[in-house]
């Protein structure tokens, strides 16, 4: 499993939903369904694999729920934004929705999108893409899950930044709250670089959801770096603890945590 999205459903089951394939070999153009896991809780892991989901036919990669009141709605890629719906309590049954996208710049909105609860009546989607030739992160909005709108690009890198891949080097964003602030977390790689590379994440932190300022490959920029790949960061509200997770291909190039798995791992705030 790859780039994933963990949630919490309304009985206090954790899930897991990520990127997988039938065969061990690097191959992007293969991952074309979404593996299934789910677990009682956070600290145990090793979560029983429920199967596939959202077998469409087409490319799925790096999904993000969340919840409208009434059932969940997964959102994902690459390249033109896809969704599935589910109201089953054990969401293993996922269907096919419409989704829309008006106003994003040509190349903006490439993948990796992450759902983000702004207030009672909006979510964001911060995704993967491009500004001109340069990598960035952009943010755009929704009330009801399925019809986004463009704002801004949210963080964008400079030409002097040091990766500049065609496919944008800003990969998995994800934003959570914490300490009276916005974070903003991204995965700065062009995946062939080396293990150090692979796993290079860079946290932003901003007042504005919608700006996290510029990154140019100056060190001070970032307000934290972490070793780990495409991560994402979890409340248990049961224990008040953090979690990160990290995942990864396989391979002496990759050297994921746990090779074939998403590994997960208390966070320390001090």
């Amino acid at each position: 499993m790859n780039d994933h999205c963990v949630v919490r459903a309304a009985d206090g089951t954790w899930h897991v939903f990520g990127i997988t394939k039938p065969t061990a070999e690097i191959d992007p153009q293969g991952e074309r369904w979404f593996c299934h896991g789910a677990g009682a809780s956070l600290s145990a892991g090793r979560f029983e694999e429920r199967w596939r989901v959202c077998d469409f036919g087409t490319r799925a990669w790096a999904p993000s729920l969340a919840f409208d009141g009434e059932r969940w709605i997964m959102l994902y890629g690459p390249d033109r934004l896809r969704a599935a719906v589910c109201d089953d309590d054990r969401l293993d049954h996922w269907r096919e929705a419409e989704c829309s996208l008006v106003g994003a710049p040509l190349e903006s909105v490439l993948r990796d999108g992450m759902i983000f609860r702004l207030d009672d009546d909006s979510w964001l989607l911060y995704s993967t893409g491009k500004r001109g030739r340069s990598s960035s992160v952009s943010v755009c909005i929704s009330e009801n899950l399925l019809d986004w709108r463009f704002v801004r690009h949210a963080l964008v890198t400079t030409p002097e930044a040091p990766l500049q891949p065609s496919w944008a080097a800003t990969e998995s964003p994800f934003v959570f709250r914490h300490g009276g602030a916005f974070w903003l977390s991204i995965t700065y790689t062009r995946s062939f670089g080396g293990p150090a590379e692979y796993h290079d994440t860079l946290l932003f932190r901003s007042e504005n959801p919608f700006d996290f300022g510029t990154y140019s490959g100056d060190a001070r920029e970032p307000a934290a770096r972490l070793y780990a790949h495409a991560p994402e960061y979890l409340h248990d509200p049961d224990t008040n603890r953090w979690w990160i997770t990290s995942c990864g291909w396989p391979g002496d190039l990759f050297q994921p945590v746990i090779p074939g798995s998403v590994a997960i791992r208390e966070l320390d705030w001090a």
